[in-house]
């Protein structure tokens, strides 16, 4: 390997920016080159585009289609069907009054086509990002309240430090925000001020053990709706039965793979998100 090809690998590997596959349709060899050239030296643009050896599907993102060669209207179309409909450009002569204005001039390609790509990303990204809200409030990874989202919050109740302290970084890295408090009536004070999506809570504390605490929380009217998961090292029927009993909606036994958490977490939260959708609860909306 040459060393600006090695060099150009290296580069493309340490860009942060997005990057953005480009196919052209029809696009006369000149204004290939002219692509080729713009998009290489676009260094400071806020995305990264590469020109797409193959146009199967999913194998580009953007098409540039010459709408001035036989065809070109009709697989503008056909792409149009396929991808996002504005993720097709169309590049002509001039407007004609057979069809919609092109989107991109052949007299101005090379001053536009670059700003040309960017519309249509912008477009892109905005509406992936409303998908992935959507879908984050779907999972019950996002949570609106007073017309904003926020992420989904925690409370941990463990009289441990150590225990609280890797809890609380293993739920960030899961997506939530938590608390910690030590003790179980230090659990329900707060609970009494703040809204939560979920309690994480140990068996075994001072003044209130974690069954005790989850039947309490169950009969609260207000509470009741919190999931409950109890993370102990109690692992018999016996404990398994009586967190059962007292209205846990999951029982862990540490210690606790960050898999087996993060499966338990966002179970719960799916399961809180339909609910509250079900019983039309958009008091913290």
């Amino acid at each position: 390997m040459s060393a600006p090809q090695e060099n150009s690998q290296m580069v493309q590997a340490s860009d942060p920016r997005p990057e953005f596959r480009v196919a052209v349709f029809g696009l006369a060899t000149k204004f290939q080159r002219l692509l080729e050239i713009v998009l290489r030296h676009a260094r400071h643009n806020r995305y990264r585009y590469s020109l797409s050896t193959t146009r199967g599907p999913g194998e580009f993102d953007i098409a540039l289609v010459d709408m001035t060669v036989a065809g070109g209207p009709e697989v503008a179309n056909t792409l149009r069907r396929v991808l996002e409909e504005d993720a097709v450009l169309r590049v002509g002569r001039r407007a004609d009054p057979q069809r919609p204005v092109d989107d991109l001039l052949q007299s101005n390609f090379v001053a536009q086509v670059l700003f040309a790509l960017n519309r249509v990303v912008d477009a892109l990204v905005e509406r992936r990002r409303d998908a992935e809200a959507a879908q984050a409030l779907e999972d019950g990874l996002m949570v609106p309240e007073h017309g904003e989202r926020r992420r989904p919050r925690a409370l941990i109740v463990d009289d441990s430090p150590t225990v609280r302290r890797q809890l609380s970084l293993a739920l960030h890295q899961i997506g939530l925000d938590s608390e910690a408090v030590a003790s179980a009536r230090e659990a329900l004070e707060v609970l009494a001020m703040r809204r939560y999506e979920l309690v994480l809570a140990d068996v075994v504390m001072p003044d209130m053990d974690g069954y005790r605490l989850t039947r309490t929380i169950k009969r609260n009217r207000a509470l009741r709706g919190i999931p409950v998961v109890i993370l102990t090292s109690r692992s018999s029927p016996f404990d398994l039965a009586r967190g059962a009993l007292a209205g846990c909606n999951s029982y862990l036994v540490k210690p606790v793979s960050m898999q087996a958490l993060r499966d338990t977490v966002q179970r719960q939260l799916r399961k809180l998100a339909r609910r509250r959708r079900a019983d039309g609860d958009y008091s913290f909306a």
